[in-house]
């Protein structure tokens, strides 16, 4: 009797640490795949026809143009991107581009004027040189202006904060003309 419970204890320690052999060395139950997961593009493609310009923006955002013309001569090309209330965005894009007014960099530098100096720096959209900056006053805006064939093109930011700012720097990055 005695060695019968000496096999029922020792019966006992070996399928107790088999368990715990088994418990420490069992498979991961999820699964890995080496192979990256397909990711749906999170972004829209646009592409203004009139100044022959294409971009990029967030799906979860809308956009807008208009046109200003005078019996089919144009004078502007503006579009928005927004995202929250249209009357009052949480972000909003504003591109205009001057068609019917020839510029100059006399006009890149009339530009800053009306910026914060200290926010004044080189910029470009597309391979178009110019400049950015954050204008003061009531309608307070981050703005990047460059020349494209010698007419003004703008792009500006509302409300002005950093990580709107940040969004229309991605924005920019995606901007390609014709």
């Amino acid at each position: 009797m005695k060695n019968s419970k000496i096999v029922i204890v020792g019966l006992v320690v070996i399928v107790a640490l088999g368990a715990v052999y088994i418990t420490l060395n069992k498979p991961n139950s999820i699964k890995s795949s080496t192979s990256a997961p397909e990711v749906q593009n999170p972004l829209k493609t646009q592409t203004v026809d009139e100044i022959g310009l294409t971009f990029s923006y967030p799906r979860d955002f809308s956009y807008r143009k208009e046109i200003g013309d005078n019996l089919g001569q144009l004078h502007t090309v503006a579009f928005y991107v927004e995202k929250g209330d249209p009357q009052k965005p949480d972000y909003q894009l504003y591109g205009l581009f001057l068609a019917d007014k020839q510029s100059s960099i006399t006009d890149l530098e009339k530009s800053k004027t009306e910026m914060d100096k200290n926010t004044i720096k080189e910029a470009s959209i597309g391979g178009f040189k110019g400049i950015e900056g954050l204008i003061l006053g009531p309608k307070t805006r981050y703005i990047t202006l460059v020349l494209k064939d010698g007419h003004l093109f703008s792009v500006s930011t509302f409300p002005p904060t950093l990580e709107n700012k940040a969004i229309t720097d991605s924005i920019i990055s995606s901007l390609s003309f014709k």
